[in-house]
């Protein structure tokens, strides 16, 4: 996702910790940003139908409508769904809330519907940082990001979950907002990162999920294929 290195540890840690008894944590090692949840809520409109109704198990996975991309940008989940219900619905809305950061860099706006609709707390604030990093930078995104390798651990009698999931950004650049010049870079142990999700259930009886929490981990060389 390029820019989010540049994220300060110090801006990314909250102090409140989700109260979910089977919940862990990140690793907390060298080169990783934690994010946990806050407390406080926050309004926004509901996660969309595709977290709530995924396609059927092993299908592709299929990211909001509403998050479409400019033709030379793309998001890539190798992910294949799931029969467990829950675990497909986790998945969804985590590719949503992955490509929403990415949708409010596109539209160069912090404010964008969408990044509240996918995350809460700690992680809607990462999400706002990480795009506000690229508007600071007068930049965007091109390329291809590619995602892979996803696990996902139900908790809370299935009313919480973690997922973790490896991203190779090797063919993603940033790109100058005024003159749409690319910045190509090379091979680079930065571009395997890898990510711990924690998703709440945003309704009960509902396949509705929101991310609360992101650790991220840079030069995750165990993401290397």
């Amino acid at each position: 996702m390029r820019a989010r290195s540049a994220l300060p540890v110090a801006a990314l840690v909250a102090t409140a910790a989700l109260t979910l008894s089977a919940c862990g944590g990140g690793s907390g090692g060298d080169g990783d940003s934690t994010i946990s949840p806050v407390a406080t809520a926050t309004t926004s409109a509901a996660p969309t139908a595709t977290s709530a109704a995924p396609s059927a198990a092993g299908a592709p996975l299929t990211v909001d409508p509403a998050l479409a991309l400019p033709a030379d940008l793309r998001l890539d989940f190798d992910w294949t769904l799931p029969a467990d219900a829950a675990q497909a619905g986790v998945l969804t809305a985590s590719a949503d809330f992955m490509q929403s950061m990415v949708h409010g860099v596109v539209r160069q706006n912090v404010k964008d519907a969408t990044l509240n609709t996918y995350a809460q707390g700690a992680a809607y604030t990462y999400a706002k940082q990480y795009v506000q990093l690229h508007i600071d930078a007068k930049k965007t995104l091109t390329g291809t990001d590619h995602f892979y390798r996803p696990v996902v651990k139900l908790l809370a009698k299935n009313s919480a979950a973690q997922v973790t999931f490896c991203e190779d950004q090797s063919k993603l650049y940033s790109k100058e907002v005024a003159t749409g010049k690319a910045h190509v870079t090379g091979a680079d142990d930065r571009n395997y990162v890898s990510y711990q999700l924690v998703l709440s259930l945003f309704r009960p009886g509902t396949q509705l999920w929101r991310a609360q929490a992101i650790t991220v981990k840079e030069r995750a060389l165990e993401c290397k294929q």
